[in-house]
Order: structure tokens, then sequence, then C-alpha cells
């Protein structure tokens, strides 16, 4: 039996619960698929802080897991046993749900899959059997999809609903394989009354299913429309003077070409396949920042960092910040510093 998890944020019993049940019942009636929901507005989910705790808990041979005391380990737990996810979220002001930020900044670099092999290789190589080391949950193949809902007719107002969306699901290498967009939905008109969006809603809980059932090599696209990005399937792009353009889901570069009032972007298979979607772009941004780091390290003030960082912590620089309103806070841990061993690599499973 494997797991479908669904997280909707926006009310309860609002568009976008209704659209994920529909989809949750259409992937369970294909037999074998057990089906579970989660209200995240329901959880108390914190904003990370930034500590950094659990990169160096990851890279110290523990398990990743974050500091902070709330629902996130609820939450977490329910996505390592998933093997498929259906996110569904509101758009508010062109983009998704802000819970979905929080969400995906509390997962992080601690969810990274390259990073979690990289930990796991290097607790093997150093032969660290303390603590629990990366969840092998972490290493199973996972698809997903979207369910995007907004109040305007004009589909540009709900124009980084997927994009945001993404946030969610790359890190952690969830291969997406559908996604819908529903306009002119909200709370003054139920999806209820638009049987050809409930039915859209099942072809997408089907095509989940279909997927978590095919083995990785046979994941593919099945949403109704390629988009511009043959990866992300995305319409967006960066644009600057000149090609080439670039996705800025996928950070992969394409040539634009114009011919009469049609225009399309050729995104060669090299650069697709340096998708951050992908492995091999997660590994393109670990390399990134490992040579970030060895500069820093090589930078001959670095020494003198910590002492100039004192002078912002001064009365003189103290008084521009205004107080929170008295309310007792929950204790939190204070930043650390540590260092990440950089020098391995890591082969693609």
């Amino acid at each position: 039996m494997v797991k479908l998890l669904g997280l909707t944020c926006g009310k309860k019993m609002g568009n976008c619960e209704i659209l994920l049940k529909e989809a949750l019942q259409s992937a369970k009636e294909t037999g074998d698929i057990e089906g579970s929901l989660i209200r995240l507005l329901d959880l108390d989910i914190k904003p990370c802080t930034g500590c950094a705790k659990c990169a160096h808990g990851l890279f110290q041979g523990g398990s990743g897991k974050c500091i902070i005391r709330d629902d996130f380990p609820f939450l977490d737990e329910h996505f390592m046993e998933c093997d498929g996810l259906i996110i569904a979220a509101p758009v508010f002001v062109l983009a998704p749900h802000g819970v979905l930020k929080v969400v995906a900044d509390r997962m992080g670099p601690s969810h990274d899959l390259y990073w979690r092999m990289a930990a796991k290789k290097i607790r093997e190589e150093s032969g660290n059997t303390k603590g629990e080391g990366p969840d092998e949950r972490s290493f199973k193949k996972r698809v997903g999809a979207f369910i995007s809902t907004g109040g305007a007719s004009t589909p540009n107002w709900l124009s980084f609903g997927f994009p945001l969306m993404h946030l969610n699901t790359m890190p952690s290498h969830v291969h997406v394989v559908d996604h819908m967009q529903v306009n002119s939905i909200s709370r003054f008109f139920n999806v209820v009354l638009t049987s050809d969006n409930l039915e859209r809603a099942r072809k997408l809980g089907k095509n989940v299913a279909d997927s978590m059932k095919d083995s990785a090599e046979e994941v593919k696209w099945l949403g109704d429309e390629e988009g511009t990005c043959p990866v992300c399937h995305s319409n967006l792009l960066t644009v600057t003077d000149r090609n080439p353009v670039e996705c800025p889901i996928c950070g992969i570069e394409g040539e634009l070409r114009i011919e009469g009032d049609r225009i399309t972007v050729i995104f060669s298979e090299e650069e697709q396949k340096r998708s951050r979607l992908t492995i091999a772009g997660l590994k393109e941004h670990w390399d990134e920042l490992r040579g970030n780091s060895q500069m820093a390290r090589q930078r001959p003030d670095m020494s003198k960092m910590q002492e100039r960082v004192e002078k912002y912590k001064s009365p003189e620089f103290e008084s521009f910040v205004i107080p929170p309103p008295e309310k007792k806070k929950e204790k939190i841990m204070p930043p650390i510093a540590f260092e990440i061993n950089w020098g391995h690599s890591v082969v693609s499973p």
C-alpha cells in the first residue's frame, strides 16, 4: 500500500479542500492507495530563524531535525511516510498562501536530497555510528501535483501560484507530474458548482496515483499543458536584453525564437539535465555553495569579521530597533557557528 498525502492551506471545506478531496478519492479508487489530508492552517508552524542547527546536525552525523518546538515534526513525519504529494493552495496577491513559504523554509537545506546524500556518504566514510543519520525515507521516489485556485478571471493574477509551490517539492526531489489552476472561484462562488473542475481534480488524482505505481524511470509529465519550460512546465521566463532567456524555476537557459506572433523557447537536452529539479541541479548548487565557502575562508580579513559585527550590537545601532509588544516568548536556541565539509561528491542514485 503506497501513501498519498494531500496538503491544503485554504479554509476548511473551501475550494482547495474540496478539489483535493476529489483528487484523493480518485487516487484511492485506482487501488492500493492510502490517502490522507492535512490542513496546514490547523498546525502551528513557526517561521525559520536561520539558526542552521538542522544543517549542522545533518553534517555532524545527525538527522537534520529542526530544533524549533511546534507542529513541524508532525508534518515532516507524514511527508517522510508518503510516496505521493498533492498541494492545494489559494492564491493571495499573485502567490499561494504564505504558510507554504514558511514550510519550504523549514524544510530547506536539511531536506535537500543532495545534502542528505552527501551527509550519508560522509557518515559512512567516517565510520560514524552515533545518532540517527539522515532519514532513509528521504531517498525514496516521490511524485506530486499542484492545485491552485483564485478569484480572478485573469490568469496572470495567479501567475506565481505554481512556481512558488515548487519550493516545497524541489529540495526533496518530488517529481511533479500534473498541475491544475482554477480561476473565478472564491468564497462567494464554490467550486462544487463547476463539474468540469471537479472532474479535472479527479484526473489529477489519478495521474498522481498512476505515477506512484510507475518506476522512477517511467514517471513523466501528465498535465494538460506542456508549458514553455519542458522540465517544470511553467510559462514564466527571465528575460534580459538578449538571448539566452532563463526559466526562473529550473535555473536553465534557453533560446527564445519569434516567428510572426508565435514565441517558442528551445531548451537543450544538456540544459534540461541541469535543472534544479534534478539531482544534477541540486549538486550544482552544492558545488556553488562549497566554492563560496572556500573563498570566504580564504579572505585575509576573516578573523576580523566577528569584531566588526559587534559594532552593530552597540546602543547606537540598537536604538533603531522597535521592540515587539510584551508577551511570553518561547525560548529558541541561538544561532550557532559551524563548518560543513564540502569536500565530498555524491554519485546520483
